[in-house]
């Protein structure tokens, strides 16, 4: 049980990291081949801020704090983030059966 569970948490590991390589890389390559795409997902993240940027039943402290936290870089490393993640859960799956198709 202690081996499954360190087993898993090595893996989660694994993921998170590996996720991190792969956002840096996306964005080092989206800066390099594709800069329009990049200004274009940018306007859709600004239009984006704008819809969200003043939530309903926020007192004037929590209003400052939300815009505070939630800015174009936020909603742009949380898209990348998604992004990123989800490719590694791909690629680890189709490893994933590829191995369990070997046995």
């Amino acid at each position: 049980m202690v081996f499954s569970l360190l087993g898993s948490v090595v893996r989660s590991s694994t993921k998170l990291f590996i996720s991190f390589v792969v956002v840096i890389a996306l964005m080092v390559l989206a800066f390099a081949f594709a800069p329009g795409l990049i200004r274009q997902s940018q306007d859709w993240i600004e239009v984006l801020n704008d819809m969200v940027r003043t939530p309903p039943m926020l007192d004037d402290q929590g209003l400052i704090l939300y815009r505070t936290l939630v800015n174009e870089n936020t909603i742009f490393g949380i898209i990348m983030t998604l992004l990123a993640r989800s490719l590694v859960e791909i690629f680890a799956w189709i490893f994933g059966r590829l191995m369990k198709s070997d046995d």
